[in-house]
């Protein structure tokens, strides 16, 4: 059976089950259509690898082993396991790549491109995500900081659908390029302003105030943030939505866009 090694072009074969990759360099290497078993690389640095439609979901990497320039291509990346801290990604291209499961939070990725990628319900570790790209759909992922850490990522041809910011700056972002996507800054300062009108307004109902409330208080430590107004309304309503919005004194931006090259419908909020 095989294993990994460098500058080989490999179609279709059969791996060694468990093989242990210890300090050790792998370069130049294409593998298609193989399920490449369970390698665990402890401490080792693959360059310019690329898997197109392979079996790695039962992959771990271990004591700081790096990945640069790889691609991988329509590969299961499912179970791939990830000690925390110990994986370096870089200039990585993730494309068409089934990553539910993986333990993403655990890598460092930097100047990654993921694209139509699957990792679904997952948490991303701002700090961890240095100057990254994804285009497709994100659903239900977290961008967690500590305190206000910024965030480096293009969402410009990104759905954001679920996706929420907790802790992060959000001021090297690019937001996506969407008629359903509003980006606002001075939410904590819109936030501490929209709570103190509820409180005052009598003719929210008691329901309804506690509903905005809770909404709000979530985005109380935040500058910046990415709503997916569509998305939004498919959960609490059009009703509901527009309240919310002209709470944080940001409705007019809801009703007034402007078309770009492509004819797509765009709004933004910065001040």
């Amino acid at each position: 059976m095989r294993r990994l090694e460098s500058g080989v072009s490999v179609d279709n074969e059969l791996f060694s089950d468990i093989v242990r990759y210890e300090h050790e360099t792998i370069n130049g290497t294409t593998i298609t259509n193989s399920n490449v078993g369970s390698p665990i690389f402890w401490n080792c640095n693959l360059h310019q690898l690329v898997f197109d439609t392979c079996d790695l979901s039962n992959a771990r990497f271990f004591a700081g082993s790096t990945i640069g320039d790889c691609t991988f291509i329509r590969s299961d990346l499912r179970s791939v396991g990830i000690a925390k801290d110990e994986a370096v990604f870089t200039n990585c291209e993730f494309s068409s790549c089934d990553m539910r499961g993986m333990t993403l939070e655990n890598a460092t990725f930097i100047d990654c491109t993921f694209v139509k990628c699957r990792f679904n319900d997952r948490i991303l570790q701002a700090a961890n995500i240095v100057n990254c790209s994804f285009t497709g759909k994100l659903v239900d992922i977290t961008f967690e900081g500590q305190g206000r850490q910024k965030l480096t990522a293009n969402f410009e041809n990104c759905i954001l659908e679920g996706v929420r910011f907790v802790g992060c700056d959000l001021t090297l972002c690019v937001p996506p390029n969407s008629k359903n996507h509003l980006y606002v800054e001075q939410v904590s300062a819109r936030v501490k302003n929209a709570l103190t009108k509820i409180e005052a307004d009598p003719n929210l109902s008691e329901e309804d105030r506690k509903m905005l409330v809770r909404s709000l208080r979530k985005l109380e430590h935040m500058e910046q943030y990415i709503f997916n107004m569509n998305h939004m309304k498919k959960i609490y309503g059009d009703v509901f939505v527009e309240r919310f919005f002209s709470s944080l004194e940001c409705t007019h931006f809801i009703h007034i866009s402007y078309i770009d090259q492509k004819g797509d419908s765009q709004i933004t909020e910065r001040n």
